[in-house]
């Protein structure tokens, strides 16, 4: 934390000049990802640090005495490998060269506050990547961000098959709707690309016994398999299947998403994707630092294959 001794201006003092709050003056002059902040409130911010003489160069981004703290804020998303991985790899590579960092599951006000607090080199505000429609392109899309992971997961399903396919997701999400709706979207979407039928609904309310009805419901509509939100839900719905008396993978094919490193131990084991994401977090870290010279690859996705899908079951009519 910096002293109140500490001369040259602050980015509160920025803030002041420019009328925006000091988080918005943090975004700015670390080119955040994931922020919508208009162009001319951009050009007020960087024109008030230049007027007051505040170093605004990505490479120098911080002061002598500010803390050498990267914020990631991860709002509402689900803790799982992508996430856990892509923060091994950011801090892995800020270590390595003197930096430190606080992951904040803190949104709004509390959020503010905190970073206004740490007064960091950088804030990576994951919860807001994801939480708005624009999200697709800022991680990567459907080159390599959660779309193409959503295709890799859906594509594993069609290849075997599968034509009517649900989507199983917590009935209540709370704070992880912004995500579960950003990949609703994104498995329809992926439906359509791959020509087939749009997905159905399985809601799995909070009640552990309460998921079969919904995926008795989906079945009768013609589903062959199911894709889970993530490998919570997918587990939810063997457990639902074996309440109907279904065989997994022979009646109905499971997957899940983002391994949570549990799924061999589930009757059947469970089939998942894989997010992959320590290098990415790596290239996230050296685009803070302001080096240029990286070669980290992007995350990619891939099918840890269990025994929970399998080919689709012949239709009888």
């Amino acid at each position: 934390m910096v002293g109140s001794s500490r001369k040259g201006p602050t980015i509160r003092d920025i803030a002041r000049v420019s009328g925006v709050s000091a988080t918005t003056v943090s975004f700015v002059l670390n080119d955040t990802a994931g922020q919508t902040i208009p162009t001319d409130t951009r050009e007020r911010v960087r024109s008030a640090a230049q007027e007051l003489g505040y170093p605004t160069t990505l490479a120098r981004a911080f002061r002598e005495g500010a803390t050498r703290t990267v914020v990631v804020a991860v709002g509402g998303l689900p803790r799982g490998t992508a996430l856990d991985s892509f923060l091994d790899g950011l801090e892995a590579e800020l270590s390595s060269r003197d930096h430190s960092v606080a992951v904040l599951r803190a949104t709004g006000p509390a959020l503010t506050r905190t970073i206004d607090a740490i007064s960091p080199r950088a804030v990576i505000d994951l919860g807001a990547i994801y939480a708005g429609a624009e999200s697709d392109g800022l991680d990567g899309g459907w080159i390599d961000g959660l779309a193409s992971h959503t295709l890799t997961q859906v594509s594993h399903l069609a290849s075997l098959g599968h034509s009517r396919i649900a989507f199983a997701r917590p009935a209540d999400p709370g704070r992880i709707s912004a995500m579960v709706g950003l990949r609703e979207r994104h498995l329809r979407e992926s439906a359509r690309t791959l020509g087939i039928d749009p997905p159905a609904i399985v809601a799995l309310p909070d009640e552990t016994e309460a998921g079969a009805d919904s995926l008795a419901a989906a079945i009768s509509g013609g589903v062959t398999a199911v894709a889970g939100f993530d490998d919570d839900s997918a587990a939810r719905v063997l457990h639902a299947a074996r309440r109907l008396g279904l065989r997994v993978p022979h009646d109905l094919s499971v997957v899940g998403f983002d391994d949570a490193g549990w799924g061999q131990h589930t009757a059947p084991a469970l089939t998942t994707v894989r997010i992959e994401a320590v290098d990415y977090g790596r290239r996230a870290a050296c685009g803070i630092l302001g080096i240029t010279d990286q070669d980290a690859s992007a995350p990619r996705s891939h099918v840890v294959d269990r025994g929970s899908t399998g080919t689709a079951p012949q239709s009888t009519t």
